[in-house]
């Protein structure tokens, strides 16, 4: 009887045994998949963070797409988006006169400044042009002429002494993918979008840092009371055939040219006025007073040499265009 407790003992040890390893196997084989999901998921999200650096966000869902890898070439859709274009026009100079080196870190360095002010209003970066970029906003048009003043307040504070300037518009984007299967990426295509790339350039020449058009001022809740700025005039649309509002927002200039342009901004647009009434004579006038109080006010110089020019054809204007310039 003893060999058989002894037996008896033996088989309910190795039982024992046994049902530790198969236990010991399914905890193993439990934390393996968990380290497996949790590989998948870092793999995930650091491929999400990839992408987030190489496509807008916003547009995975306008595409309603989770995985940017199922995008395809030809998809398209068409949006409502505040439109923002930034830059410097004397990039050009730059280049010629500095090192690839120097260019490229002088690149870096602008953007690392302007690109935050655009993420932090929700901004979606379409693509960069030389030292600038641009940029749309699908829910918010506000939060693009915010990102704006952010982007002079915080280039400014740098101490940058460099020329820039920004268009923002409001209207219909067509957004698509484009390219080859192997290598594909987004083109945005509207007047919307190529309107604020020409008052970007145009912002120069009236001394501007922000021009905005009448559409975009339109979907500003409270637009007078929030933001200082003037009305310019008119820009003809020849594809359209229409006429869009111009409007100098700056609250982001210097102190000296908003000071300028705060003193002057009612004489300024009676100015205006009479220009587009076709007094010529009288708008002169007025440019020629704040051009007293403020001569560096680009826009009142280019709507005197207008005046200058109808008056000295000496005809009834009634042929002349009331536009401040055409797109």
């Amino acid at each position: 009887m003893g060999w058989i407790m002894v037996l008896v003992f033996v088989l309910v040890l190795v039982a024992m045994l046994v049902g530790v390893l198969v236990q010991r196997n399914r905890c193993l084989r439990l934390e393996q998949a968990l380290e497996e999901g949790r590989r998948r998921e870092a793999a995930a999200a650091e491929r999400e963070v990839i992408y987030g650096r190489l496509l807008p966000g916003k547009l995975l869902q306008l595409f309603q797409q989770g995985e940017p890898e199922k995008l395809r070439i030809g998809e398209e859709k068409s949006v409502r988006a505040a439109v923002l274009a930034y830059n410097i026009p004397g990039f050009e100079r730059i280049v010629r006169q500095q090192s690839a080196e120097e260019i490229f870190d002088f690149v870096n360095k602008n953007l690392g400044l302007v690109v935050p002010c655009i993420l932090y209003q929700e901004g979606e970066i379409d693509e960069y042009v030389d030292a600038g970029l641009s940029a749309f906003f699908l829910n918010a048009p506000e939060r693009a002429l915010r990102s704006a003043v952010s982007v002079c307040e915080a280039l400014s504070q740098s101490g940058s002494r460099e020329i820039y300037s920004i268009g923002l518009t409001y209207g219909d984007v067509m957004v698509g993918m484009v390219g080859h299967e192997k290598r594909f990426g987004t083109l945005t295509i509207s007047e919307t979008t190529g309107l604020a790339d020409f008052l970007q350039e145009l912002a120069v020449r009236y001394r501007a840092r922000i021009l905005i058009t009448g559409s975009l001022k339109q979907q500003i809740p409270d637009f007078d009371k929030s933001y200082n700025s003037r009305y310019l005039g008119d820009i003809f649309l020849k594809s359209s055939r229409l006429t869009e509002e111009l409007y100098d927002v700056y609250d982001g200039d210097e102190p000296v040219d908003k000071n300028g342009k705060r003193k002057t901004r009612l004489i300024f647009q009676e100015g205006v006025e009479l220009f587009q009434h076709k007094k010529f004579q009288d708008a002169r006038l007025h440019f020629i007073e704040v051009l007293k109080v403020n001569r560096m006010d680009g826009a009142a110089k280019e709507y005197l040499y207008l005046c200058n020019r109808y008056i000295a054809n000496k005809d009834s204007g009634e042929d002349k265009p009331t536009y401040l310039d055409v797109y």
